[in-house]
């Protein structure tokens, strides 16, 4: 970032912003924000085309550089009802191509500054601080992330059936519920399935609820998870784990939005947004027989795809860092992330996405008094086993004699609990001699665990 840019993002009382050479805005401050009636967050994950398509406002300098790679000057209106003196520059990279653009208004009156200061800033100030709390658990610092999230609050506004695809554990449920909170219906139930994780006996009764007596231990009448995301949103996760049967019935609430419990017949109005997610390629499913086509069309309005963990690497250190604070907080530790945690974050290919990465941050935390916390896996329950992925993390993050420590320091550990600090078991369940464990013992610092 040059120092031009620098020096004019602290000049706070004039509209201002910086985007990259597609148009996304990186840079931004609160009163531009203001004078487009949106907050710096929202502001922060827009780009100019968006907003004028959508009549933030009716024309854009930014936008006529884009194009010309030359200065522009407009005057526009935003929708907020400002009219602003609006003058872009282009700046390059060496070899001509075009880096940034800097966008800046004319400045203010002093009495227009006066009333910016002393009415207006306070209110941005806490609206912002109230979306950063509402939002809290979304995390996009990758360009590819800011751009999902944007296409999210463009088609947030609006009732259509979105379809998220993206392998598992890329927060597809995080997604939906920040389309939700973005929408009309934030105030209201946000109901989240995982498809995947109801037996086919029970998907019907699960979804439509049923009527009191229908069945054995049947002795009321409940709702269904459909019946309960009235007014809100529904989110199916895995949706293509339904059974063929029920996507039938879900398809006939789709289309008459009225719904029938079991052994009722009574016909129940229902109005939901649903959002759907699946981790497979419906499309080939359809053509396997094994999802219905007609569901597909109905769910698959406005499709999005979340980019694996790999693909934005920028949000894996911004999410470790997340998930360390909470889960400090959590355990009551005080955990940082040194420079092994850095590389191997860095390294990985986390094939199990966020999720992955969550759990791994969870167990470094716990196990931070530990030498090495990356070498055993946290889902063992036997600390002698250390799988293939688990040694070659290790090896990644650690010398030699480290490598070698810990791995003793788990396996004698081990056994001589499993003893009961008997020595001579020990020795002869490990197949070594007394005065070699002994020496163990000392050169690990191992101490027996007391308890009454």
């Amino acid at each position: 970032m040059t120092k031009t840019v620098t020096k004019l993002m602290n000049e706070d009382i004039t509209t201002l912003f910086v985007t990259d050479g597609e148009g996304n805005i990186l840079l931004a401050n609160e009163f531009t924000a203001m004078t487009l009636g949106m907050t710096l967050n929202d502001l922060l994950n827009s780009n100019v085309y968006d907003l004028v398509a959508t009549d933030i406002y009716n024309t854009s300098a930014t936008i006529e550089t884009l194009k010309t790679h030359k200065n522009a000057h407009v005057t526009l209106t935003t929708k907020a009802g400002y009219q602003i003196n609006s003058k872009s520059n282009p700046i390059f990279y060496p070899d001509g191509t075009l880096h940034l653009v800097v966008t800046k208004s004319d400045p203010l009156t002093e009495e227009e500054v006066k009333q910016w200061t002393e009415n207006v800033r306070p209110i941005i100030a806490e609206e912002n601080a109230q979306k950063s709390e509402k939002m809290a658990n979304v995390i996009a610092e990758s360009m590819e992330m800011k751009r999902v999230l944007r296409v999210c609050k463009q088609v947030s506004k609006y009732n259509s059936r979105i379809l998220l695809l993206g392998e598992s554990g890329v927060g597809k449920e995080v997604v939906a519920n920040y389309v939700h909170q973005h929408s009309t219906l934030a105030d209201n139930a946000f109901i989240a399935v995982n498809c995947a994780a109801i037996p086919d006996s029970l998907f019907e009764s699960e979804f439509f609820g049923y009527e009191k007596g229908t069945f054995t231990g049947a002795k009321e009448d409940k709702i269904g998870l459909i019946e309960a995301a009235n007014g809100g949103t529904l989110f199916l996760d895995e949706i293509s784990e339904m059974p063929l049967e029920l996507q039938a019935k879900l398809l006939r609430v789709l289309e008459t939005m009225m719904i029938r419990r079991v052994g009722g017949i009574e016909e129940i109005p229902v109005s939901f947004r649903l959002i759907s997610a699946s981790n497979q390629d419906i499309l080939s499913l359809v053509e396997q027989g094994k999802f219905r086509r007609d569901l597909y069309y109905r769910i698959n309005a406005i499709p999005v795809f979340i980019p694996p963990l790999r693909e934005r690497k920028k949000d894996v250190l911004a999410l470790a860092n997340h998930f360390v604070e909470y889960f400090n907080s959590y355990y009551n530790h005080n955990m940082t992330l040194t420079n092994q945690h850095t590389k191997h974050l860095i390294t990985c290919a986390w094939p199990g996405n966020v999720r992955e990465l969550k759990n791994y941050i969870e167990y470094i935390v716990v196990t931070a008094d530990l030498k090495l916390p990356n070498i055993a896996h946290p889902d063992n329950t036997d600390s002698t086993i250390l799988d293939e992925h688990t040694l070659q993390l290790a090896a990644q993050t650690s010398d030699y004699q480290e490598f070698i420590a810990h791995v003793e320091k788990i396996y004698f550990d081990y056994h001589l609990e499993e003893n009961n600090w008997n020595i001579s078991q020990t020795a002869e369940a490990t197949h070594v001699s007394r005065p070699f464990i002994y020496k163990k013992i000392s050169d690990l610092e191992l101490e027996q665990n007391n308890t009454l």
